[in-house]
């Protein structure tokens, strides 16, 4: 339908002496980049695209019943298909009389919602640390998962490293990132990334942040150098949200167009570390509630839309780091997917309802090391919103110009729950996207405290469980049936291997006890120990 009256459009809009760009993914571009000029401010971080409005039909709206809808409300500036979203542009108006257009639109017939154009002052969610001066570091090979640390705790913290002990039962997997640009010539990512259209990859612009975060995710293993992704058998599909030089702003319609892009390239775990509560201003904890709701309709929305539609997806966000002073506040305040709540939600659809999204978004707080165990970053937001903390402290991944960087904050936690997800999915892919999510945040064994410095002091300190990717790819395998859970005991911690009839290896490292549990499909192995060889039937 969007393309045919994409068609129609464009032969009614020539005629009457407006030009349109259509690009190759079916969306009308907007005539120019939005501008920082095309921003009006409704606080100090929040804000709208002047002079715009976006329209959601009725599912059963015909393409005379949308005509009609512009011709009332102005000029159609921009379809999004498959989200079913139509960027309208409305005459010169003042921020209450484009209010009183919306409203008045979403009252006419066959319209289910009309709102104005958000935008936001978005940010990369990390804290850098101090830069190596060498570019050719290599990985901390000295492993030791019952105490983590080093380049590679973030691996050990979660028991990622048992996990590649199933790598035979890996099946291919496409992630989503929709971040900061990517080096697609680093050596740990390179033939690893793609762009869902030409349009994307020619927007890409190499970005430190984007490709540590992709590094995290997926970078290369067994390449004797650097680091080893957490689900390394994956390709990820790559968007570039940043903003132009100098430019602050970035409507939301670039999120969301991402969200799209990504999924109908194939992409099921989908990361997002970014958001706008570091941008909020200082001493601030909270949006006007029209910015965080807003967020919710139209993030709500663009989900239910790919889900109605058939896709299934789980979208991974970043919690956010505090305020504009770096304190915590509540991970709500993040917007985007983290402002989605059954009361916001706008899900105008016959079979999706707001369980459907909700159980689909997975929002992630950032854990650091201490010598009591493992507690929250002090700026990590909080709240009933988080469900789960990884790693987000000095965290080791690929930067620009094949180099590599600690990074610390919310971002990089997020790509870590983002690699065990892909991984649960990639065993067993007959789960669906609310399988996925429940597995992943169930299927824990650490606790990690709140902070202790808490300047707001009303808001809601909780606990938090730590990811465990072989704890929950092992609960993937046996939900997928066929596989039990097995027991060794050796004398000391040491390598195992199980070799099934087909010749495929499985191998695992027992703790410093010498105890092993893991999961294998029931038949016949061969398991050899440092005790010799032996057949066992699982």
């Amino acid at each position: 339908m969007n393309r045919i009256l994409s068609l129609i459009l464009s032969i009614i809009t020539a005629l009457s002496g407006f030009v349109f760009s259509i690009p190759e993914d079916g969306l009308f571009s907007y005539n120019g980049q939005i501008e920082d000029s095309d921003i009006s401010q409704l606080s100090e971080s929040s804000g709208y695209v002047k002079n715009t409005m976006l329209v959601i039909f009725e599912e059963d709206a015909s393409l005379f019943d949308k005509i009609s809808v512009f011709s009332k409300a102005g000029t159609l500036a921009g379809i999004i298909d498959d989200l079913e979203l139509y960027v309208v542009s409305t005459d010169n108006m003042s921020y209450t009389e484009l209010n009183a257009l919306c409203d008045r639109v979403s009252l006419m017939d066959n319209v289910a919602l009309a709102c104005i154009c958000p935008a936001k002052k978005l940010s990369e969610q990390y804290t850098p640390d101090d830069p190596f001066t060498d570019g050719t570091w290599f990985w901390d090979a000295d492993w030791d998962d019952e105490n983590p640390g080093g380049n590679n705790w973030h691996i050990e913290a979660t028991d990622t490293r048992a996990v590649w002990g199933y790598k035979s039962l890996f099946n291919h997997i496409n992630i989503g990132v929709v971040d900061g640009g990517y080096d697609t010539e680093h050596p740990e990512l390179k033939g690893k990334i793609t762009f869902p259209t030409k349009r994307e990859e020619n927007k890409n612009r190499p970005n430190n942040h984007g490709t540590h975060v992709a590094g995290i995710i997926a970078a290369e293993q067994d390449n004797g150098a650097g680091i080893s992704g957490i689900c390394p058998d994956s390709t990820l599909v790559c968007v570039d949200w940043s903003p132009s030089t100098n430019q602050l702003w970035i409507p939301d319609l670039e999120v969301l167009q991402g969200l799209r892009r990504v999924v109908k390239a194939g992409a099921k775990v989908i990361n997002f570390s970014v958001g706008s509560s570091t941008s909020m201003g200082d001493d601030k904890h909270k949006y006007p509630s029209i910015v965080t709701d807003l967020d919710g309709m139209l993030y709500s929305y663009s989900m239910g839309s790919l889900l109605q539609k058939g896709y299934d997806f789980v979208v991974v966000q970043s919690a956010g780091n505090g305020n504009g002073e770096g304190y915590a506040v509540d991970a709500y305040q993040n917007c985007l997917f983290c402002s989605i709540s059954k009361k916001n939600a706008f899900l105008p659809f016959t079979d999706v309802d707001i369980n459907d999204v909700l159980d689909r978004v997975i929002i992630v707080g950032s854990a650091g090391l201490t010598e009591n165990g493992y507690m929250q970053s002090s700026s990590s937001n909080i709240g009933d919103r988080v469900d789960v903390c990884a790693p987000g402290v000095d965290i080791y991944s690929c930067t620009r110009d094949n180099t590599y960087l600690h990074k610390s904050g919310t971002s990089m936690a997020a790509p870590v729950v983002t690699g065990i997800a892909a991984l649960v999915w990639c065993v067993n892919p007959e789960l669906t996207g609310v399988e996925v999510k429940k597995i992943v945040c169930e299927n824990t064994k650490d606790q990690v405290l709140p902070s202790d410095e808490r300047h707001y002091d009303f808001l809601n300190y909780k606990t938090y469980p730590l990811v465990n990717a072989k704890l929950a790819v092992e609960a993937s395998l046996l939900a997928k049936g066929g596989f039990s859970e097995v027991s060794i005991d050796t004398d000391a911690k040491e390598e195992v291997t199980f070799t099934n009839e087909n010749g495929d290896e499985f191998i695992f490292e027992t703790d410093s006890q010498g105890n092993l549990t893991c999961v294998l499909e029931k038949g016949n192995y061969t398991l050899k120990t440092s005790s010799g060889v032996e057949e066992i039937v699982v």
